[in-house]
């Protein structure tokens, strides 16, 4: 019996089951993803990279994110077949705890690319999938349950990424963190193979690859630039603060803590925007966040300890809220292409993101790391021009 025929009971159709499942997988996935910012002051120091080496690997990852995104997203849109958000994680899992393990830097440039691999197939089908299952007047709230799902796993990756590193080892990690996403895996082919509404067929795209990015991307353009300058924010504190923290002579245990607490707000301040956007309109919260962020920013930067750690966390919690929201206007604007529209708003955005990493690297060995935390404050005052588009003008 074919895969999509399987299962077809109600309790397999109900669309808060499905959403639970895209979520964990989310989870998951973003859990074992994070990883790297908790070993990288590791790496540089045992490999002796310099921060434009260091900053190279999310430029990597970026680049492999631009290439495969838009691809999974046209797939995702012609199958409801699960087997993206299958191995996805099962791939960022195997990639991610490579990496502390790398003995060269050319090996951990491969093992950056296994993790790129599988995040890239993940996201566009689960996040795209998340407006084929749930109903369309719950899309905003839905999404930022999944988003939330994601910040989750981000947030506890550094304390588990610790944990594992002191308990278990580095060499057993793979193994240890294969089981979960293995399982999770072979329930979701189990329960759910198919990511639509109950008699709904997946829409195919009439248009080839081209074509269909060209359409999606000409619409939502205005959204993608917010995307990717929230993206190199919130990558850029979390790749460089735990290089600045290593240089004042912090251990891993304090930069695992500081980077949970870093993403602990965002955890919440998805729900809490994802609500006031509902309440007081898209285009007026992301107004708010954008020039909020900086400020919050620029106290972190000027501080030192806790203080700054406090100010970077609840700037970095400001600017990953506008997630779910930015996420609603693509999907709203772009309906029949959702799992490419999600490509280009979490995938594409981020991974032009991850590139500018390698550049700001290298601003860090010529003028310092605080050069690079101040170039990451000011970005989102980039993003209020965007606002005023008429891609926005709905979203009041």
């Amino acid at each position: 019996m074919p895969p999509t025929l399987r299962y077809s009971g109600a309790y397999t159709e109900r669309p808060w089951f499905k959403l639970s499942l895209l979520s964990i997988g989310h989870f998951f996935n973003d859990l074992y993803a994070s990883f790297f910012p908790t070993f990288l002051p590791g790496l540089v120091t045992r490999l002796g990279l310099s921060m434009a080496q260091a900053g190279f690997f999310s430029t990597l990852l970026g680049a492999i994110h631009i290439v495969f995104q838009p691809v999974v997203g046209y797939l995702s849109d012609r199958s409801s077949n699960p087997w993206l958000i299958i191995f996805g994680p099962i791939l960022t899992c195997l990639g991610a705890c490579l990496i502390p393990l790398s003995p060269t830097y050319g090996a951990g440039l491969l093992f950056v690319s296994i993790w790129a691999l599988g995040s890239a197939m993940f996201h566009p089908q689960g996040h795209g999938g998340v407006g084929h299952v749930v109903p369309r007047e719950r899309l905003t709230v839905s999404l930022a349950v999944f988003a939330v799902a994601g910040t989750a796993g981000t947030t506890l990756s550094p304390l588990l990424a610790v944990g594992l590193a002191e308990t278990v080892g580095l060499k057993l990690m793979p193994v240890v963190n294969f089981i979960p996403v293995a399982l999770l895996g072979w329930y979701i082919w189990r329960t759910m193979p198919s990511i639509s509404r109950e008699g709904e067929e997946a829409v195919v795209p009439q248009k080839g690859l081209f074509a269909t990015l060209t359409s999606v991307f000409s619409v939502i353009y205005p959204v993608w630039i917010i995307s990717t300058i929230r993206d190199a924010v919130s990558q850029g504190v979390r790749i460089f603060l735990p290089l600045r923290l290593a240089f004042e002579g912090r251990d891993l245990a304090f930069i695992g803590t500081a980077l949970f607490l870093l993403m602990a707000g965002s955890t919440v301040s998805m729900v809490i925007m994802g609500r006031a956007a509902d309440r007081w309109g898209k285009k007026r919260v992301l107004v708010f966040a954008m020039m909020g962020t900086p400020v919050l920013l620029l106290a972190g930067r000027m501080l030192s300890g806790w203080g700054a750690i406090l100010f970077f966390a609840l700037g970095t919690a400001a600017i990953n809220a506008t997630m779910p929201v930015t996420a609603a206007i693509a999907q709203e604007l772009t309906p029949n292409s959702r799992g490419m529209a999600s490509s280009v708003v979490m995938g594409l955005s981020w991974g032009i993101a991850n590139m500018l990493m390698g550049p700001f690297g290298k601003v860090g060995d010529l003028f310092g790391v605080d050069a690079i935390l101040l170039i990451v404050a000011l970005l989102p005052l980039l993003c209020l021009p965007m606002l005023f588009t008429k891609t926005f003008q709905d979203a009041k």
